[in-house]
C-alpha cells in the first residue's frame, strides 16, 4: 500500500504554510515558513525553520530535483515537550512555481500534491542489544516498537539507539550525511497497562 501524504501549501503573506494528510497521521497542525527561509534554501539547499514549538529540516536535492521537508510536530505539556516527526518529499521546481506566483496580484493561493515515494530506509543500530532483546520477548512491545521505529525516523540515514532508564525505553541520535543530527529519547509510556502503551520522541 502506498504511503505518499497529500501536502497542502498555502500563502499567508510573508508565510506559505504547510498541511499534510495521511493515513496514519490524519491532519498535521499547520506549520509556517517565511519567505525569507526558502530564499535562503534557494541559495543554500538546506534550512531549519521553527514554528513555536515544532521544527521542519527542508533539504533540496539540486541532482533530481526534490525538496525534503522533515517535519517534527512538538507540544508542550508541563516541562517536556512530547510530539511525532514526519518526512515528506515534494517536487521542488513545481513548488518554488507556486511560491512565485503566490506573489502575484491574481496569483494562487494554494496549491497541492502527493509527496513523491520514498525509497530509503534509515540504517536502525542497537546500541543497546539488552534492551532490544528485552522488548523482542515481549509480543505488544515487540510490535509497537517495530511501528515506532518505522514511523519516527524517516528521513534519517543511521540512527543509534542506547541503553536508557526507563523500561523499553531508549535514547537515540540520528545521523544525516555522517554528521549528528537530533538526539533524544524513544519513550514507552503505560507500561503498567499494555493495551493502552505506546512510544513517543523526546528531544
Amino acid at each position: 500500500m502506498s504511503d505518499r501524504t497529500l501536502v497542502k501549501v498555502f500563502s499567508d503573506g510573508d508565510f506559505i504554510g504547510f498541511k499534510t494528510f495521511s493515513r496514519k497521521w490524519k491532519s498535521s497542525p499547520r506549520f509556517l515558513v517565511s519567505r525569507h527561509e526558502l530564499d535562503v534554501l534557494e541559495r543554500e539547499n538546506s534550512v531549519i525553520s521553527k514554528d513555536i514549538n515544532s521544527f521542519a529540516v527542508l533539504r533540496r536535492n539540486t541532482a533530481d530535483g526534490t525538496l525534503s521537508v522533515e517535519f517534527s510536530w512538538l507540544r508542550r505539556r508541563s516541562h517536556d515537550l512530547f510530539g511525532r516527526s514526519e518526512a515528506v518529499t515534494l517536487p521542488y521546481d513545481k513548488l518554488a512555481e507556486f511560491i512565485y506566483a503566490s506573489t502575484q496580484e491574481d496569483g494562487p493561493k494554494t496549491w497541492s500534491t502527493l509527496s513523491l515515494e520514498r525509497t530509503a530506509e534509515p540504517e536502525i543500530i542497537f546500541n543497546d542489544t539488552a534492551g532490544l532483546r528485552k522488548c523482542l520477548e515481549n509480543r505488544i512491545v515487540r510490535k509497537k516498537l517495530s511501528h515506532a521505529l518505522r514511523d519516527c525516523f524517516c528521513g534519517y540515514e543511521r540512527v543509534i539507539l542506547y541503553n536508557d532508564f526507563v523500561p523499553y525505553s531508549f535514547f537515540f541520535r540520528t545521523f544525516i550525511s555522517g554528521e549528528l543530527y537530533i538526539s533524544g529519547g524513544l519513550i514507552f509510556h503505560n507500561c503498567g497497562d499494555m493495551s493502552k502503551a505506546y512510544y513517543s520522541i523526546h528531544t
